[in-house]
């Protein structure tokens, strides 16, 4: 049976809690600037002794989420095993579960911190909670049918960034460096899906799928 609801394409659900990935994808596009918010984050931090065997190298912090969230659309996903499918023959009522795991989820990250993540998007990206459909639908045929159950998402991007230096001998003759030249490197849009609602559909099931 063909699953209802959009294609995502790219968006991999990684289950109903949200999931911040480590996964880097090459190719990024590169969009060097000079950034406030990375020197507050990295800043021109001293290094310890031997600073001249890591002269020249660079010195990077974690990659964050920056900037506002940006709508993309919504998503229903439509599973076909227990509790997100009822079946049952008619005439009657037919009941779905009385309580379902639900939650927010973040498919792409770059690797970006959970709390910049959070940040951006305006809410908790790992929350789950219960929640209760309130459907009960009448069968008034002879017939088998199906209730399948959906959660209904938003999708959110956001951009996500590396604060980016070198290290540099401090010529003052301490034996120390400091990260200098400090800018924002451009990784890429992560993608956060938005707990919106619980959907439904009822079907009568073909006579091969019963």
């Amino acid at each position: 049976m063909k699953k209802a609801g959009l294609t995502l394409a790219g968006v991999a659900v990684l289950g109903t809690a949200a999931v911040v990935g480590t996964t880097v994808v090459s190719g990024g596009e590169a969009r060097p600037t000079t950034s406030v918010a990375a020197k507050k984050e990295l800043g021109a931090q001293a290094g310890k002794a031997g600073a001249s065997a890591k002269n020249g190298l660079k010195c990077t912090d974690k990659r964050v989420a920056r900037g506002k969230r940006h709508f993309a659309g919504t998503w229903t996903r439509w599973e076909n095993q227990d509790p997100w499918t009822v079946s049952g023959w008619g005439p009657g009522t037919m009941n779905a579960a009385t309580s379902y795991t639900v939650g927010h989820t973040v498919t792409i990250s770059y690797g970006a911190t959970v709390e910049s993540i959070n940040a951006t998007l305006g809410y908790q990206a790992n929350k789950q909670w219960q929640r209760s459909l309130g459907y009960t639908p009448t069968l008034k045929e002879k017939k088998h049918y199906r209730l399948d159950i959906g959660r209904a998402y938003k999708i959110y991007q956001f951009d996500v960034y590396e604060p980016t230096g070198r290290w540099m001998a401090d010529l003052s003759g301490t034996g120390r460096s400091q990260c200098v030249g400090l800018h924002d490197v451009y990784v890429g849009k992560g993608k956060a899906l938005y707990f919106w609602k619980l959907d439904h559909r009822l079907s009568v099931t073909p006579k091969k799928k019963r």
